[in-house]
Parts: structure tokens; sequence; C-alpha cells
């Protein structure tokens, strides 16, 4: 059928060319660059009609030469992306199984092939750190960098392994060059912050930590970023207070008295500020703060500062009274009974000892610590038998055999009260595990200086 159209079309064709030519017997002329040719019409339109065709004919075979390319490129990196794609899953498969060679192998056979993939380059990162070889693991870091300069994520895993092998210049070189591609990249922020608190270069710290909170939106979240603000100005007021000169107190006693000037309520500031005081041989003003600060926060670890400050001043008698007068208007408060019985074991008085634990043991169930004072307190007594009874009870009881302080937060527990949490990263949280919140006290006047203590 093809065929028989085709012959058709040439006979017109052939039969139209004949008619022109007798219609059209006289020559004609025509120009081509500056050149006259005389040649008939239908020579003329043959030849033009052969010309377009062949034009025709090349210009369908340059496209489909470039079809013909552009479908074997995209046919090749099909097969290349479905190799790819098979050690990518391989690899996977493996590294699922905990074979970490093998999928360490497959993987690197798929950046053969494939270099761009990013993804894989952190795989071969993690990979290596599992298999404890830290610098590799940078290295295959830096491979990814290549391919990607401004990959803000890369660098950030980079500079966190820096930061695991205490190469903290390093890291925070990375993430200063982060920080110049994107300076409002908060996770790049916290990172550098917190690299500057672990190497306890805290004025860095602050710098960074005011800028994170420039970008901070949300009220809870300014709450708790204003809050570690203030948790970095205390560190450094501390490490000013360790150097111990006198120039480097002031400048500590100036931090403190800024920190409880910018939050009220922040407690690490009042207990600071009293430590300062006391390193500069102002104890009376270190008790001053401490005893003001119990009688507005009414947490027990300003009661054990002050212990702390008359047991070394060798004054247990007005310590005592403290203790006295806070049970006094607090009969209820079982920590404030607890801690001065742990006082008066420790003043060998072992008879008010026992009589706060009984009072404690009429109000709470049994814990750990109660029996474990007990068997402390009879053993002061010499009273083997029932020392020995106390003992098997505190193991008996699930628990710890000392009062600990707890966070908040994250119910991180610990022997002592510390102002950081070193697990969920919060300030000012910790508190006696279990206590009760103590009701407004009005202490009476003490006798000599110890009045001062609980001014208002």
């Amino acid at each position: 059928m093809l065929v028989k159209l085709f012959l058709t079309f040439l006979f017109l064709v052939v039969g139209f060319f004949l008619w022109l030519s007798y219609e059209n017997p006289k020559p004609i002329e025509f120009q081509l660059f500056g050149r006259i040719f005389e040649t008939d019409l239908p020579v003329l339109m043959v030849s033009s009609f052969v010309i377009g065709a062949l034009l025709v004919f090349i210009g369908t075979i340059i496209r489909d030469i470039r079809h013909a390319v552009q479908n074997y490129k995209k046919s090749r990196q099909i097969r290349k992306a479905e190799s790819v794609k098979e050690e990518l899953n391989r690899g996977m498969d493996c590294l699922i199984r905990g074979n970490l060679k093998k999928a360490k192998n497959h993987f690197i056979e798929a950046l053969k092939k494939d270099p761009t993939q990013l993804d894989t380059y952190i795989k071969l990162s993690e990979i290596a750190i599992k298999e404890g070889d830290k610098d590799e693991g940078i290295y295959w870091l830096e491979r990814a960098r290549v391919v990607d300069m401004r990959n803000i994520e890369i660098m950030i895993r980079q500079a966190e392994l820096y930061q695991m092998m205490k190469r903290y210049d390093e890291a925070i070189h990375i993430l200063n060059e982060a920080l110049n591609i994107d300076e409002n990249n908060i996770q790049t922020l916290r990172n550098l912050r917190k690299i500057y608190h672990e190497a306890k270069r805290w004025q860095d710290a602050i710098r960074v930590q005011k800028s994170i909170l420039k970008l901070i939106k949300g009220k809870q979240m300014e709450e708790e970023e204003t809050l570690f603000l203030l948790g970095l100005k205390y560190e450094y007021a501390k490490e000013l207070l360790k150097r111990g000169d006198k120039e480097s107190l002031e400048e500590a006693l100036k931090e403190a008295k800024e920190i409880i000037k910018e939050r009220k309520t922040f407690q690490p500031g009042f207990i600071l500020l009293g430590d300062i005081y006391l390193r500069m041989g102002r104890w009376v003003s270190a008790g001053k703060v401490w005893g003001k600060s119990f009688s507005r926060f009414k947490s027990i670890i300003f009661i054990l500062k002050l212990e702390e400050l008359y047991l070394s001043r060798e004054d247990p008698s007005t310590l005592i009274r403290i203790y006295q007068r806070a049970i006094k208007h607090n009969p209820d408060n079982w920590e404030l009974r607890f801690f001065f019985a742990k006082l008066c074991l420790k003043l060998e008085m072992l008879d008010e000892a026992l009589e706060e634990i009984e009072e404690i043991s009429l109000k709470l169930r049994d814990f750990p610590a109660i029996h474990r004072l007990l068997a402390e307190i009879y053993l002061h007594k010499k009273d083997f038998n029932r020392a020995a009874k106390e003992f098997e009870k505190t193991f008996e009881l699930s628990g710890t055999a000392y009062i600990p302080f707890i966070c908040s937060s994250c119910e991180r527990e610990s022997r002592e009260w510390i102002a950081y949490c070193p697990q969920c990263g919060k300030w000012a949280t910790y508190q006696v595990k279990g206590g009760e919140k103590l009701s407004t006290i009005s202490i009476p006047s003490l006798p000599e200086e110890s009045h001062i203590f609980f001014g208002s």
C-alpha cells in the first residue's frame, strides 16, 4: 500500500513538472551570491525541491541522532542509578545486620559509580565512628564537603565529631564557617554554644547565647534561653571566684549582683553571691544573703550553706538555734528535720537526733535514708544490735541510703546540690527529692550576729 502511494505521488510530481516545462518554454534568470544564472523554470523548481528535501532529510537525521544520543545517555543514567541503588540497598542490608565491613565496601562501590551521594558519605562516616576510627569519620565528611561546600548539615556533623575528639578549635572553626553561610542558623549556634560550654569558654558561650536569644520566638523558649544565659554568667562568675585574686573577686561580685538583678528568682545566683562574700572574708554578708534567701525561697540548700558556714567557724550553737526556729515555724517540713538530725548526729547530740527521726517516721513512709541515719546513731550509742537491724532495713528498702537532690525537669539524681543539670542541660532545677514546699516563715530575732542572716 505504501509503495503504491509513493509511486502515485512520484507520477504526480513528474507530471506536474512536465506540465510546467510545456507551459514555460522560455529560460529565466536568477541571481545568487552576486552571479546571474540562466535556467528553465522547471529545473529551478526541481532543484529547489531537491535541495529542500535534502535539508529536511539532513535535519531529520540530526534530530534522530540527537534523540538517539539522549536516549542512550538516559538509558545509561538509568542503568547507573539502578546499579548505585542496588549497591546502596546491599550496603543498608549489611548495616542493619551489623556487618559493618561489607556495608562499607558496598557504600564505597556506590560512590565509585556516583560520587555525588552525600548520604553515603555520612553513612561511611557513621560506620567509621562505630568502628572507633573518628579520623576516618572526619575523612568521609570532608569528602562530602568537596561535593557540597555549602551544606550546613555536613559541617555540623563534622563539628560534632571534632567535639567528640576534644578538638574544640577545629570544631569552632567549622561552625564559624557555617555561620558565614547562614548566620541565623539556630542549630549551628546551639552547637557552638555547647562546645564553648564544654570547653569552659564562658565569655564566648555568653556571646553566642545572646545571638540565640535574638532569634528565639515564643515566650517559653525565650524563658528557657534567658535562664541558660544566666547560667553561663553564673559559671563565668564561678571561674572568677576560683581564681581568687582581688581583681577577679571584685569582677565575680559584680557579675553575681548583675545575675540577681536580671532574675531575682535565680537561686544559684544567691548561693554564688554568698560564696563570693565568704571568699572575700565577709562571712557576715554571706550569712545574711543565705539567710534572707532561705526566708524567701524556702529552699533547704540555703540552710545547708549556713550549716557549712557555722561549722567552719566552730559555732554550732547558733546553727542549732537557726534549725530549731525554722522547724518551729515549719513543723511538717521533714527535710529540715532530717538534716537537723544529721547535724545532731555530727555533734553527738544523739537523743535529739533520735527525736527528730521519730517525728519524721510518724508522718512519712519508710525510706532507706532514715534507717541509715538511725543505724549510724545506734552505732554512736554502741547499740550494735539495733544498728545492725537498721542497716538491714536500709538494704531491704529500695532506693538510696541518702537524701538525693533531683532535677525537676528530667529527674536525674545527685548526692549534692548542683546549679546545672548535665543530663537535660537546664539550670536551677535541683531540689530535695520528695521535698515539700515550706510555708512562709517569720523567724524571731536571733541573738547576736545571727539575727542578720534572716533579716527581711
